[in-house]
């Protein structure tokens, strides 16, 4: 006689694999709300930053390591432990978040639950990291945002700190693959230009985070989102060519048929400057290329900035960086940031 015995386990287990898809579909199509309070727009791209496990370094390292293993291999956490130096109760603690998320599955009733190996949803994941660690763009606002809010750990009393301390740090690897020095002068650039952080004067460098880069941090927004935010209350009224502020106090009317803000012009003024040193000039050509460069960042900051002037600023300095012969890192990075600037202000 066959028994009726009803089977709680294997219920528990079918439980537990409905919960897990339900919760590898909500991390793949998450519900989004509007972000109203500040007027911040979020960050988006298939590659932008925030949109996997990428902001813990950690964990796409423990990833990794499962994923170099065999397909048909559990790693052992206690293997994995003694491999990175951490500790095994952290260890344990990012297996529960790789199980969770869907991209790691424990042996479970196969024998110890504390061994591990990837799903094909953790493979997907791989293959994507591998793709945004070979992306300039996601590395530097990588790079912008982790040491902006390393910085803010670090010394949030304004002290001075020397940023060379932050690629010693995890923080310092992105998508599993460590940040140069390089991209750390251009967030170190970016970030100084934009009021975030201040250059302390001193020699070895050292920077402090300003105020603006404390509420930066605090808001809970990226760097970009940040700088682009709508403030609250500054509206203004056009009528022809006459402009009236609802809440500035002060405003000057200019008779301009559409906007021109080259203000990402200063920025790539800004990198060409921090980077002038690493590009292999003679002392001649670098104090030409930086010459050309101070006033590329004199004309974009003009109140009545120029398109022609920015322009033929532009050119100078992109004339002088595109004769260099021999081809690095830090030109390479430079040059792609210089195309990107006169995109965003001239167009394609």
């Amino acid at each position: 006689m066959a028994s009726n015995k009803i089977d709680q386990r294997a219920i528990e287990k079918h439980v537990k694999e409905i919960n897990k898809a339900y919760e590898r579909a909500f991390k793949k199509y998450p519900i989004t709300v509007p972000l109203a309070s500040r007027g911040f727009t979020p960050s988006s791209g298939i590659t932008g930053v925030g949109v996997g496990i990428e902001q813990d370094p950690q964990l796409v390292r423990y990833l990794i390591w499962l994923g170099q293993l065999p397909e048909t291999r559990f790693g052992e956490q206690a293997d994995y432990a003694e491999h990175s130096g951490t500790s095994l109760e952290d260890v344990a603690v990012l297996a529960a978040e790789l199980e969770r998320d869907g991209l790691a599955d424990a042996m479970g009733s196969f024998g110890s639950a504390d061994s591990h190996r990837v799903t094909a949803d953790g493979r997907v994941e791989l293959r994507r990291l591998a793709r945004l660690r070979s992306e300039p763009a996601a590395r530097h606002r990588y790079a912008t945002d982790a040491f902006l809010r390393w910085l803010y750990a670090t010394a949030h009393d304004q002290s001075p700190v020397s940023p060379a301390v932050f690629l010693d740090t995890d923080e310092s690897h992105f998508a599993g693959g460590p940040l140069s020095e390089t991209e750390l002068d251009y967030a170190l650039a970016r970030l100084t230009n934009s009021g975030l952080i201040d250059d302390a004067g001193t020699d070895p460098k050292t920077v402090t985070i300003t105020l603006d880069g404390i509420d930066c941090v605090l808001s809970g927004a990226t760097v970009s989102d940040y700088l682009n935010r709508t403030r609250p209350g500054d509206y203004y009224s056009i009528n022809g060519t006459n402009i009236v502020a609802g809440s500035q106090g002060k405003v000057e009317q200019h008779n301009h048929n559409h906007a021109f803000d080259p203000g990402v012009m200063r920025e790539f003024a800004a990198l060409v400057r921090q980077l002038a040193p690493t590009y292999g000039l003679d002392s001649v050509q670098q104090a030409e290329l930086i010459r050309d460069a101070e006033v590329l960042n004199e004309e974009a900051s003009s109140e009545m900035a120029q398109p022609g002037r920015v322009r033929a600023a532009y050119d100078a300095v992109m004339g002088r960086l595109t004769e260099i012969g021999v081809t690095s890192a830090a030109l390479t990075t430079t040059l792609a940031q210089g195309q990107q600037a006169y995109t965003a202000v001239f167009g394609g």
